[in-house]
């Protein structure tokens, strides 16, 4: 049963990921919607999906304690309470405020409870090897969102409205979210990764541990401290700022191409299997060669990706934009299964819950000035070949600050 209880973990992943990402990932159609119906500047109305990575990632180190405090399970099924009362009222939205609290910060908080960290730490819990492996067919969930949701929504939105689009939503949490996390989770019937004070004394729980005089294992104190800590979130936040610049950006920079709407859906669902792909294929990747040398090649793919922007800047052509979705969901899909496997390898620990959910702030913050400064530049700039060339420079940067970080190396925790 522990084998099939692992599968429905992933699976259950897969599909939650799928639906509260592909909300997350679907904003660049209702972008569009809501600059024309209004009328507010791109970079104020990109701004809300800023707001939604800064909440998503800030909430972190709480959504880590609460599900030490609670278990994942429970915290998913409250972000599934939340994510269906913030979609309901952004339905409702008249101002630019009304739409930053409700999806910038209500539908986030539901989407980061319901999402990554604790989805990680109900997948790492069962796998103590293969974990990218395990980690790449989860995440590939958010792909699926991405080619599922966005021509979906896209579809909603052209037929109904960008609130009715809303309301259908807010349905998701208690149709799926809420009784998923409450009737399908189990936790598995050991910990993973016991603590050096739990091996020599027989206890289990982080309660004990803290107080035996043996007890090594990294806490978060002890883990910001670490040089390696802030090396990979630096990693983490370049990568996801380029990320979420060419990923919200892409169906607007699409359109004023040229590209039809409906063929600019289309593009995004060539992204979503690309990044499903990328997700398995860099996740096994990474177990095998190792998590730098595999996000280093995955980097060459994004490079491609802003390659190709620039080419159907001067020609329109439509092959081109394919060639540009699927260089960017490979690239993108090397970044589910590699930052929280790099978190794991540096940082095994009861208290891993807190630990990534901190470190998790650094891809967050990097989402939200990926969609602001993306907006930004063209607001500035009335084009998009400035935003390209810092999308490049900080793809460089990003690798490098992995192989500082050397999750392939040991890093044992200091004695406190």
């Amino acid at each position: 049963m522990g084998k099939y209880y692992a599968w429905l973990t992933v699976l259950v992943a897969f599909i939650t990921l799928g639906i509260v990402y592909g909300v997350w990932f679907a904003y660049s159609v209702f972008l569009v919607a809501l600059v024309d119906d209004m009328g507010w500047s791109r970079s104020l109305t990109a701004g809300a999906i800023s707001v939604v990575s800064i909440v998503h990632g800030l909430s972190g180190p709480f959504i880590g304690r609460l599900i030490e405090k609670l278990g994942p399970a429970r915290v998913i099924a409250l972000g599934g309470v939340l994510f269906t009362v913030g979609m309901a009222l952004t339905s409702l939205a008249q101002n630019w405020w009304h739409l930053y609290l409700s999806f910038g910060v209500i539908s986030a908080l539901g989407i980061a409870m319901a999402g990554w960290v604790p989805f990680i730490v109900c997948v790492e819990r069962w796998y103590d090897d293969n974990l990218g492996t395990a980690l790449g067919f989860a995440l590939a969930g958010i792909g699926f969102g991405i080619l599922i949701g966005v021509p979906a929504i896209n579809a909603l939105v052209e037929t109904f409205s960008w609130r009715q689009t809303f309301l259908v939503l807010s349905m998701l949490g208690p149709v799926w979210v809420i009784p998923a996390a409450l009737f399908l989770l189990k936790a598995p019937p050991h910990s993973p990764m016991p603590s050096q004070a739990s091996k020599s004394t027989g206890q289990d729980s982080a309660e004990d541990c803290h107080q035996s005089p043996m007890y090594y294992d990294w806490v978060l104190r002890t883990a910001i401290r670490s040089p390696r800590f802030w090396w990979a979130g630096g990693c983490f936040f370049t990568g996801a700022c380029v990320a979420q610049i060419l990923l919200i950006h892409q169906f607007a920079y699409m359109v004023d191409q040229g590209i039809a709407k409906t063929q600019s859906s289309f593009i995004a669902g060539v992204i979503g299997i690309a990044s499903i792909v990328g997700q398995l294929c860099w996740g096994r990747l990474s177990d095998r060669f190792g998590r730098e040398l595999t996000y280093t090649v995955a980097t060459i793919f994004n490079l491609g990706a802003v390659a190709a922007l620039f080419y159907l800047g001067s020609v329109l052509v439509l092959w081109v934009a394919v060639v540009f979705a699927i260089c960017l969901g490979l690239g993108y899909g090397a970044n589910g299964p590699t930052y929280p496997a790099t978190s794991r390898d540096l940082f095994a620990s009861p208290f891993f819950p807190s630990i990534f959910g901190t470190l998790a702030i650094s891809g967050s913050l990097g989402a939200a000035v990926g969609a602001w400064l993306g907006g930004f530049i063209y607001d500035q700039t009335g084009g998009y070949d400035s935003m390209l060339v810092v999308c490049i420079v900080l793809a460089l940067i990003s690798p490098i600050l992995l192989w500082l970080a050397a999750p392939r190396l040991p890093n044992p925790a200091p004695h406190i």
